[in-house]
């Protein structure tokens, strides 16, 4: 530091000579290398610069070539369908054509329904707090035949019903029995009013019906879902406090910190494929599998006895409510059934097609057959007019005097009942029935002639690879218009000349010539008619790099009549245009390849160029300081000069 405030302060001071400036101005001079390296330094920069963003192109390029040269992606299928109630998914491959769909019955999922009255009756003398109703009571008041009664839950309901009786008075009375309550009076029974804040005529399950008797419509108690095991109110006793079971194989274990709710929940997010539920109308647990179809479901108690005290075992009275498969014909093909709403080839036999129904009519299932009277019952409403047509499909055995294949007219007697007739006009008279001899066997469906229809279309997806020959060229014809704008010369009005940032670049030049090489000659190896761009509508000229759809007619008509050539024209083994195109590029654009190791060698440059300048920038430091040190020697010397030629002036100067 001392040097420098000596050069800011003594500067000329005594020779009266501004050499600070005239350092100043030789290092300056002397910095004249930097400048030119920072220019050099600069156009490499720019050079880099533009060279990344000609490699995001020529990626974009190799990302559309690549996917033109895989072989399945010509076999991409596109699909529709004529109704809403019918989606459909295609794979690649999957074989072009029209399906007709007629769907009389969709899938519907099996059911366990554990026996009703699973929950024990409530108390009449505990309070209804701990009574055991299914639906919990709520304190507050009640109305009954208009008269307004306080419930308490710490009564118990004979007290209840007791305040409720006094408070109507007159010949109303109650009575309990099979968990069931009865109102009586000499008018219609009116039960509720607006105000009423307890919930206890919906615990006694009591509708008004209009008369002068109202009953409770199922059973009063139930299960107490957030209790545990033991303290659940389980018809049956009180359940072991912990234990397992098994559900669809696999096992769900519980202890004795779990209540009712804890285990249900746990069974519907295990891998048992089942919803668990309790139905508290009818007093039972429920599992339904969570896959639509005629599907069975297995239940073991491994120990413990959850499975048998919620009585969904068989050996408990449960039982098995079975699902529907979907009942269906492709293209007049069938009927066919899926385990499923979704039908795919394991049904269908149409391999990679997927169709999903939403929406079926027409299937009656048989539950009994009448010899006698000629009569078939079904197990729900049939929806068929008398003189409706009919065929009859089974995977088991059909009834006898009847045979598949065979058109039948039907002469309704009952929404569940009906008779066979051979002719429309005996249907409707209803004479000369069918003479049916036997019962079924197995499951036996009636389908009539008008189902749920829908028209699924399979085509390959020209329009995904038309719009993907579309990016491929324009992302060639990108990467020719990057480079030739970043190798044009252009000339200002006085005549001086500027040179792309690329001009020059025997790499940009190579690139240039290589993708116009690819782009307009013929496929080796190829004998058809289409061999080139040019044969599926696009052209180029004499005069630029751009390649241009000129005849899109062609190019249509080639996707819908030669996809076979197309598919061969970009994917024949290494000189295929996707192929060709991908190999290159790919070369090109690797970590070792020409475009990386042109970067780098910038980059190296620019480096190399930073540390020439560092280096530059010390000696000119050196040279400065030293310059500078010199300059404050002369300035001391002539001062040290100055002072004496001040004293011998003034010793001698007197004397004259």
């Amino acid at each position: 530091m001392p040097g420098a405030v000596m050069e800011l302060n003594v500067s000329g001071l005594v020779s009266g000579f501004d050499w600070k400036s005239m350092v100043d101005q030789l290092a300056n001079v002397e910095r004249a290398p930097q400048r030119r390296m920072r220019v050099e330094q600069a156009d490499l920069k720019r050079k880099n610069t533009a060279y990344t963003r000609l490699k995001s192109e020529l990626n974009t390029l190799k990302s559309s070539a690549e996917t033109l040269k895989g072989t399945s992606f010509y076999e991409k299928r596109s699909v529709s369908s004529t109704q809403s109630h019918l989606t459909a998914t295609a794979d690649s491959g999957t074989s072009n054509g029209d399906y007709r769909f007629e769907v009389y019955q969709l899938a519907t999922a099996a059911k366990q329904m554990g026996n009703s009255d699973v929950g024990a009756a409530v108390s009449t003398s505990a309070a209804l707090s701990s009574a055991g109703f299914a639906i919990p009571v709520t304190a507050g008041t009640v109305t009954v035949q208009g008269k307004q009664v306080t419930v308490s839950t710490s009564d118990s309901l004979t007290t209840t019903l007791a305040a409720i009786k006094t408070a109507v008075g007159g010949s109303f009375d109650y009575s309990v029995s099979g968990d069931k309550v009865t109102f009586t009076d000499s008018s219609a029974v009116v039960l509720g009013a607006a105000t009423d804040t307890s919930n206890f005529l919906r615990a006694l399950r009591m509708t008004p019906n209009g008369t002068s008797s109202v009953s409770s419509t199922a059973k009063m108690g139930g299960m107490d879902l957030s209790e545990k095991m033991a303290d659940a109110n389980f018809t049956d006793g009180a359940g072991a406090s912990s234990g397992s079971f098994k559900i669809n194989g696999t096992t769900i274990s519980y202890t004795d910190t779990d209540t009712i709710t804890d285990i249900l929940d746990d069974i519907n997010n295990s891998e048992a494929s089942v919803y668990a539920n309790y139905d508290t109308v009818n007093d039972r647990f429920i599992l339904t599998n969570k896959s639509e179809g005629d599907l069975g479901i297995t239940l073991e108690d491994v120990s413990g006895d959850f499975l048998a005290k919620t009585r969904l075992l068989d050996a408990n009275s449960g039982s098995l409510s079975r699902g529907k498969n979907l009942i269906y014909k492709v293209n007049d093909d069938g009927p066919l059934e899926s385990v499923g709403n979704t039908i795919t080839s394991n049904s269908s036999g149409i391999q990679g097609l997927g169709v999903t129904a939403t929406k079926a009519s027409g299937a009656a299932k048989v539950s009994s057959v009448d010899t006698a009277g000629e009569s078939i019952t079904t197990t729900s409403s049939h929806g068929y007019s008398t003189g409706d047509a009919v065929t009859i499909y089974s995977p088991g055995t059909v009834p006898g005097g009847l045979a598949t294949g065979t058109t039948y007219y039907v002469s309704v007697t009952s929404s569940t009942s009906f008779t066979l007739h051979t002719t429309k006009a005996n249907a409707e008279a209803a004479t000369s029935a069918v003479d049916v001899t036997s019962a079924q066997t197995g499951d036996v469906y009636f389908l009539d002639n008008s189902p749920q229809t829908a028209t699924v279309t399979v085509k390959s997806d020209t329009d995904k690879i038309k719009t993907t020959i579309g990016e491929f060229v324009s992302a060639i014809n990108k990467v020719q218009s990057m480079v030739t704008s970043a190798t044009a010369s252009s000339t200002d009005a006085d005549g001086k000349v500027t040179l792309g940032v690329l001009a020059g670049e025997s790499l940009v030049a190579d690139i240039s010539r290589e993708l116009r090489n690819k782009a307009v000659g013929d496929v080796s190896g190829i004998t058809s008619t289409i061999k080139r761009l040019e044969s599926i509508g696009y052209s180029t000229s004499g005069y630029s790099n751009q390649i241009t759809l000129k005849d899109e007619a062609t190019l249509d008509e080639t996707l819908r009549d030669n996809m076979g050539q197309l598919k061969t024209l970009f994917t024949t083994t290494t000189h295929g245009l996707g192929n060709t195109f991908y190999t290159y590029l790919d070369n090109l654009l690797d970590d070792d390849g020409s475009l990386a190791t042109t970067q780098k060698n910038m980059t190296d440059q620019v480096d190399d160029i930073t540390e020439q300048i560092a280096a530059h920038e010390r000696r000119v430091k050196s040279n400065r300081e030293a310059l500078i040190r010199n300059f404050v020697a002369m300035e001391e010397a002539q001062a040290k000069v100055n002072q004496q030629m001040s004293f011998l002036a003034s010793r001698f100067g007197g004397g004259k």
